[in-house]
């Protein structure tokens, strides 16, 4: 039996179990990301084995509970033309309110697979109705289409927001942090009431980097990146836009949204002793980060700025790797080592060689998954133990106790911590001896607690 095979019929075991579900339910029950979810399913409603209802996002059921629920599933004998026109309307509706979006995006959200969506753009390509951008191949609607499409009543919404820049279209709800590298807002679109993050950051070639880095960095333990456009800062009033600059512009980026807090608030939760640390948890949740990290250097890039504060958990507890302002190239165009800026990131988790060498390649990750490891297992009770604490463990010395309680770890972190890059593994073996050793995919109630 193939392991698709297995999935689908724990997927039918499940529906026959519990009846009808979303594919997001599903997604959190077997531990796989939404699109995965999405996938199986699809291939079931092939087999004739599970239908969907036209609510978006679906409900899912096996076909054999058909009566029971006395839910139908979808006409079998819809007109191309019919199903064609009701598709393109979704996606134009999801691109009107997005502002772009990759195609794979549009099928995530649509719960569609990404040939019938890419199908679909085309289609509203040849009309005049949509355009991809050939660079971030993102798709978005023609000026002249979305200003003809919307509908009356969002037509009259906007003229109401009076736009002049399209950050307009979003009410500020908080600001979430201001550092060196711009401010990120919690923001709510005006015309769906949806939430997003919202970064602005200077008009810059660094802020480019970060835009097309994070384009192309689509995965599942990534933020993922919706759209970007240059534009004034709105959120503060005249008088301090005109002490700041005249001419001033900002790139504002649009991100998913991750409700459930950072790495930082999860340790410190357990600092505090409000939640238990569950070591199947801390591994579970190691390896997505190891995982985003093994995917951003197999596409030949550094994040640079590994902390808890930028890694993130969605509602539902999936783990996402953000903040990609200082992402940088391993190499250059040659493939020769690139001279870097020393010491650009946060101190505490720098390696050795941000802060003292020019040259330094993605193995400067490493040393900080180090230090996120080892905070995830320990607790550190108040601030002068952590200053007390770091300067020691930055050099591989572990307080007393750590190395006999987590051995296995520890011998992994110590690798990891290594003063010299050399000498460090790579995420894609990290990655694959957490597998290995501490088997993150089973199930985390069964874990002890420590």
């Amino acid at each position: 039996m193939s392991a698709d095979t297995e999935v689908e019929r724990k997927i039918s075991d499940f529906l026959r179990r519990n009846g009808k579900s979303k594919a997001l339910v599903i997604a959190k029950e077997f531990r796989i990301d939404k699109h995965t979810a999405n996938k199986h399913l699809y291939n079931l409603e092939r087999s004739n084995k599970a239908f969907k209802t036209d609510e978006q996002p679906p409900i899912w059921d096996l076909v054999e509970n058909m009566n029971e629920l006395k839910l139908t599933p979808e006409p079998k004998q819809k007109s191309q033309t019919t199903t064609e026109t009701s598709g393109e309307k979704d996606v134009e509706e999801l691109l009107m309110r997005s502002g772009g979006l990759k195609a794979s995006h549009i099928a995530r959200d649509l719960g569609q697979p990404t040939q019938i969506i890419n199908k679909q753009l085309y289609s509203m390509e040849k009309k005049g109705k949509a355009k991809k951008c050939s660079q971030s191949q993102v798709w978005s609607l023609n000026e002249e289409w979305s200003d003809e499409s919307l509908s009356q009543e969002s037509d009259s919404r906007l003229q109401d927001c009076k736009l002049s820049s399209h950050s307009e279209l979003f009410e500020m709800i908080t600001e979430l942090g201001d550092g060196g590298y711009g401010c990120v807002y919690e923001v709510k679109h005006k015309l769906d009431g949806k939430t997003f993050a919202l970064k602005k950051v200077d008009l810059t070639g660094k802020a480019d980097s970060e835009v097309k880095a994070l384009a192309q960095l689509e995965h599942p333990n990534i933020v993922r990146y919706i759209t970007s456009w240059p534009g004034p800062d709105i959120w503060t009033s005249n008088q301090q836009r005109n002490q700041v600059s005249n001419n001033r512009k900002y790139l504002f980026i649009q991100m998913e949204f991750c409700e459930g807090g950072t790495l930082t608030d999860w340790i410190r939760a357990r600092n505090d002793l409000r939640k238990q640390r569950i070591i199947g948890e801390i591994h579970k949740i190691f390896y997505d980060i190891i995982t985003g990290v093994e995917f951003i250097h197999a596409n030949k890039l550094i994040h640079r700025d590994l902390k808890p504060d930028n890694i993130l958990f969605r509602a539902d507890g999936k783990v996402k790797i953000g903040d990609f302002g200082l992402v940088a190239a391993q190499t250059d165009q040659s493939g020769n080592p690139i001279e870097r800026s020393k010491r650009r990131g946060t101190p505490p988790y720098m390696s050795p060689e941000q802060e003292n060498k020019k040259n330094y390649d993605e193995k400067t990750d490493i040393f900080p998954l180090g230090l996120i490891w080892f905070e995830m297992l320990w607790k550190i009770s108040t601030g002068m133990e952590r200053v007390k604490l770091w300067p020691d463990l930055r050099n591989q010395s572990f307080p007393e106790g750590f190395s006999d309680r987590y051995s296995a770890e520890s011998t992994f972190i110590m690798k990891m911590l290594s003063y010299s890059p050399e000498d460090r593994p790579y995420a894609k073996d990290i990655k694959g001896d957490l597998q290995t050793f501490f088997s993150p995919e089973q199930d985390l109630l069964s874990q002890k607690t420590i």
